[in-house]
């Protein structure tokens, strides 16, 4: 694996196991003494879900993407600092290793590959539903995707029983 690490994309789905996916992003960075760009992508199938309900509820259809931005942005920034908050106790110094806390629309993992190419990331931390046996050692939908579009190390955080799974890939 590369130890010269600057920047470290932790992609987060802002559902309720992030905590563990955010631990395990600081934990490398700071490890690494790298700066941690944490990104949401809203997939295209909520954006066309959103649009069509303000079609039918007579609402205008521009501003339905800037409303999903701004939102999953606001529980973004509530996660990190509720994490901040409890986690930091422990260990002040990865306070300061969030650099920006970005939300892009589109397909997933074409996203999460584009703004780590873009923004020089040299690794990303995933999260992962997938708790059976096979599949933490073969990783399926949008990790797999992402392992197809690029060299970079990939880190899998995966929940198991309450505890945390770490798998590395393409080292």
């Amino acid at each position: 694996m590369n130890a010269e690490m600057r920047r470290i994309l932790c992609a987060t789905d802002l559902s309720g196991n992030c905590d563990h996916i955010y631990s395990c992003a600081m934990n490398l960075a700071g490890e690494k003494d790298a700066s941690l760009l944490v990104l949401h992508v809203i997939n295209q199938r909520s954006i066309k879900a959103a649009k069509t309900l303000a079609y039918f509820l007579n609402e205008s259809q521009k501003d339905v993407v800037k409303e999903k931005t701004q939102s999953a942005l606001q529980r973004m920034k509530d996660q990190l600092s509720s994490f901040l908050i409890r986690g930091l106790k422990n260990d002040p110094a990865n306070a300061g290793l969030v650099e920006h806390m970005l939300v892009y629309p589109g397909k997933v993992a074409e996203e999460i590959v584009g703004i780590a190419n873009r923004f020089g990331c040299e690794a990303i931390v995933l999260g992962s539903h997938n708790s059976s046996f096979v599949k933490r050692f073969f990783p399926g939908g949008t990790a797999k995707k992402i392992l197809n579009q690029t060299q970079k190390p990939i880190f899998i955080v995966s929940m198991k029983k309450g505890k945390i799974d770490i798998r590395s890939y393409n080292e």
